[in-house]
Formats: C-alpha cells, structure tokens, sequence
C-alpha cells in the first residue's frame, strides 16, 4: 500500500513538474488564464515581449487557419525591443487571428493596455486590426494602423477599470491576402 502511495505522489509530481506552473502556450485551444505578477516595470502581461521560444502566455487563434504564417518571429531589425515579436502574413489567403491573455488576481484600480504594431495592410482598405480588453464583459478596443515596415505605431486602450480582479485583453486582426506585420512590447499596467 505504501509503495502505491508514494507511486502516485511521484506521478503527481511529475505532472505537475511537465505542465509546469502558471500558464503554457495555447495555440487554438482554451484561453490560458494568468495568474497576474507584475514585472520590475510594472508590466502584469505574460511574456509581452514574445521573448519565449513559443507563444507562452497566450492564447493564439489561427481563425480558420486561413493565415499562412502566425508565429514567433526571432529578427532584431523587426522588433521593436528584444529579438523576437508576434509576426503574422499571408499571401494568397486572408490574415485572421486572435492573440489573447487573461488575467486574474489583479488588484482594484485603472489599468492602460500598450503594444506596438508595424507592417502594411497591402491596400486593404477594410483592414480590422485592434486591441482588445474585455472586463466584466464589456469590451474596450484601439484600432492599430499598419504603415510601412518598421514604421511602429504605438496602440493604446487607457482607463480600464478592474475592480473584480480579472481581464483578458488582445489583438485582433482581420485583413485581406497580402497583408503582413509584427506586434511586441505589450503591457498592461497600473495608471
């Protein structure tokens, strides 16, 4: 009996060991929910850098599957701090995604939500990129404008008012066949 007891401690150990804590890279699944621990600038976003090898943090929707690339890009020159960022295109299909965080255990107050943007909508003039925050089902959103490469345009959502200790925020994109760019540097922080 006593073997059987510890087998299940080791095993338990071992998952947890493997899944690791906090959250993990999602990609078209679940939205992964982030325990909210600010960083040394005061930024509660997970992995707002794109720094990891992987989408860590985030929770990534290839909407359709239609965008041809959506990944971790590792190139300085298109970046807009660090090595790597959120890099998306496609050629001959549309570009559609979703990239998402929630967070939860955020003390009461307002928030503003900051990213950078930059790349080219390839002339579609119906082009839909945004960020996102959602608190208690209500929706706050700042339209992002693509305008030449590494021409970054900084996005802003301001006064976002937690007070029941949760938010997921993100970036929306929707634009036609041609349309590329990167996203990195987002954060969320205390106003």
């Amino acid at each position: 009996m006593k073997k059987k007891a510890v087998m299940a401690v080791i095993m338990v150990c071992m998952f947890v060991t493997m899944t690791g804590c906090g959250s993990k890279e999602s990609v078209g699944g679940q939205i992964e929910t982030v325990v909210a621990k600010a960083d040394e600038s005061g930024n509660y976003i997970l992995n707002g850098s794109f720094e990891e090898p992987d989408f860590t943090g985030w929770t990534v929707d290839n909407i359709d599957d239609v965008t041809e690339e959506l990944d971790i890009y590792t190139r300085e020159t298109d970046c807009y701090e660090g090595i790597q960022s959120l890099h998306f295109y496609s050629g001959s299909s549309e570009v559609h995604f979703t990239a998402e965080q929630t967070l939860t255990g955020l003390e009461a107050g307002t928030y503003k939500l900051t990213g950078f943007i930059q790349g080219d909508t390839a002339g579609d003039t119906d082009s839909d990129i945004h960020f996102y925050a959602v608190i208690d089902g209500e929706t706050y959103t700042s339209a992002a404008t693509l305008s030449g490469y590494v021409n970054w345009n900084e996005v802003v959502v301001p006064d976002l008012n937690i007070k029941n200790g949760e938010i997921t925020i993100g970036i929306s994109a929707k634009n036609a066949a041609g349309g590329w760019g990167t996203i990195d540097a987002v954060s969320l922080v205390k106003e």
